[in-house]
C-alpha cells in the first residue's frame, strides 16, 4: 500500500492508497539526502501509525476540506497541519482530548494558515502552541515562531519529520516528511492524480 494524497478542491487529504497510483514516496526517490518507507495502516480517519505512538486524525474542515491532527501519545505532543478553521480543530481537540502544541504551517494561504493565531491564542499564546512554517513565506504565516527550509529537521513528540522544498502552488511551499511513521503532508503540492494550481511558482520549479 502506498501512501499518497489525494484531492477535494482546495486541499490535500492523507489517504492509503492501493494500486500504481502516483505516490510522494516516488516523488522522494529523486529528492538527494532522503530516505522513505512506503508502508502505513491509516485509516478514512484516525489511525496509529505501525510501531509507533504516533496517531494521525482526519476530520471534515470548511465545506469541502480536511483537517489534520498528529498526537505523540508518549509526550503528548499534539500539531495541527496547517489551520483552515479554528473551531473545527478546538472540537476536534475537545472530542479527544488532546492539547495543542504545534501549529506545523505548508504554505501561506489563507485556507492554511486562517485558524493559526485563534488557535495559538486559545491555547495560551506564544507559551502554549508553536507555530512552524516556511522560511521563504515567514512574512506571510500568520503567528510563525519558527521558519524552516528544505533539508531541515523538525522535532515533533518522540520523533522527526523532515522539510522538502515543493515550491510551485506558492514559491515556498514545504512538505513534512516522517520517515519513521511513514507519513507525509504535503498540503496543495502534490496530489494522487495531479497537484495544486500553479499561482506563484514556475513549471520548472514545481517539477522539481
Amino acid at each position: 500500500m502506498l501512501f499518497t494524497t489525494y484531492r477535494v478542491n482546495s486541499f490535500a487529504v492523507a489517504s492509503v492508497l492501493k494500486g500504481p497510483l502516483l505516490s510522494f514516496s516516488a516523488f522522494l526517490s529523486n529528492r538527494p539526502g532522503f530516505t522513505h518507507s512506503s508502508h502505513l495502516n491509516m485509516s478514512a480517519s484516525s489511525s496509529s501509525c505501525p510501531s509507533s505512538t504516533f496517531k494521525v486524525h482526519q476530520f471534515p474542515c470548511l465545506n469541502d476540506n480536511y483537517g489534520y491532527l498528529i498526537h505523540d501519545e508518549t509526550t503528548g505532543a499534539t500539531a495541527a497541519i496547517d489551520t483552515p478553521d479554528a473551531d473545527a480543530y478546538r472540537r476536534e481537540l475537545d472530542r479527544r482530548g488532546w492539547t495543542l502544541t504545534h501549529v506545523i504551517n505548508t504554505h501561506h494561504h489563507w485556507d492554511h494558515t486562517g485558524g493559526n493565531l485563534e488557535l495559538k491564542k486559545s491555547a495560551g499564546g506564544d507559551a502554549g502552541v508553536k507555530v512552524v512554517g516556511p522560511e521563504a513565506e515567514r512574512d506571510k504565516i500568520p503567528g510563525i515562531d519558527m521558519a524552516v527550509g528544505h533539508g531541515d529537521t523538525l522535532a515533533f513528540g518522540g520523533t522527526e519529520a523532515q522539510v522538502i522544498d515543493v515550491g510551485g502552488h506558492t514559491n515556498g511551499h514545504v512538505a513534512y516528511y516522517f520517515p519513521k511513521e511513514g507519513a507525509v503532508f504535503s498540503g496543495d503540492a502534490l496530489f494522487a492524480l495531479g497537484c495544486g494550481r500553479m499561482f506563484e511558482g514556475t513549471p520548472p520549479q514545481f517539477w522539481k
